[in-house]
């Protein structure tokens, strides 16, 4: 059975120690590198399936490599997941931007880290495109046109739009952070969309959106259920059901 190359890049040998134990025996042919300036010489040696990229280390971060991969040759660039232990959402939005396909937050589970890297290698390399007529119509239109996709549960059109919004304005808005917490929390990715209902809770003290569905995500990893619906932001704020009720 041919393994999956996987390359760890961390500047910390700890951290690339726990990583490769969790996926070794999943079969994986694991390869680790301590920068950015490592990695992409890895890279260049020999074909990478799947790269687990920290965003924080010395000579090179995790942003300038994903910048680099930008201009890589399309049959060879590998699907990036990136890891930090920043939980910064701005970040993640930016680096999802660069091409990574996923999130990950420190510390994280040798499951949860076999998890997503099983996810990748099923992960198309192009990403998907929307209609550029989406944008019409400014910030609020681009928001309005995902709360759309997230009742149609289409998560990626979704997540996209999100991206694009990111771009339209310079700070994002209570309305902004509330959509990507439902996102994250559709997605199952709990302390992400936590973070995204604090961050629209600072931006605006007083949106009840944003607290309201603070409050069930306490409900959901307090009692397992919540009752309180979905606040999307808008006039409708409906609970869509293929949206998890439950946290497993």
């Amino acid at each position: 059975m041919t393994k999956s190359r996987i390359l760890i890049v961390d500047d910390e040998s700890n951290i690339r120690l726990m990583l490769r134990t969790a996926l070794e025996p999943q079969y994986y042919q694991v390869d680790e590198a301590a920068n950015g300036r490592e990695a992409l010489e890895k890279l260049r040696m020999s074909q990478v399936s799947v790269m687990v990229l920290d965003l924080s280390m010395p000579l090179m971060d995790g942003m300038a490599v994903l910048t680099a991969l930008q201009d890589w040759p399309h049959a060879e660039k590998p699907r990036v997941i990136v890891l930090t232990a920043f939980g910064s959402i701005p970040t993640a939005v930016k680096a999802t931007r660069l091409g990574a396909i996923d999130f990950l937050e420190k510390p994280i589970t040798p499951e949860e880290l076999r998890a997503a890297v099983a996810g990748a290698l099923t992960e198309p390399l192009a990403h998907p495109s929307i209609d550029e007529s989406q944008l019409d119509g400014g910030y609020a239109a681009v928001l309005d046109r995902v709360r759309k996709a997230l009742r149609l549960a289409d998560y990626t059109t979704a997540e996209l739009l999100l991206m694009k919004a990111a771009d339209l304005k310079e700070l994002n808005t209570a309305p902004y952070f509330n959509l990507l917490g439902i996102l994250y929390e559709a997605q199952q990715k709990w302390g992400l969309a936590r973070k995204c209902y604090g961050k629209a809770i600072t931006a605006d003290s007083m949106y009840e959106p944003a607290q309201l569905n603070m409050r069930r995500i306490y409900e959901l990893e307090t009692f397992g259920r919540s009752t309180q619906a979905v606040a999307l932001g808008d006039e409708i704020d409906i609970w869509f059901a293929q949206m998890p009720v439950a946290k497993v």
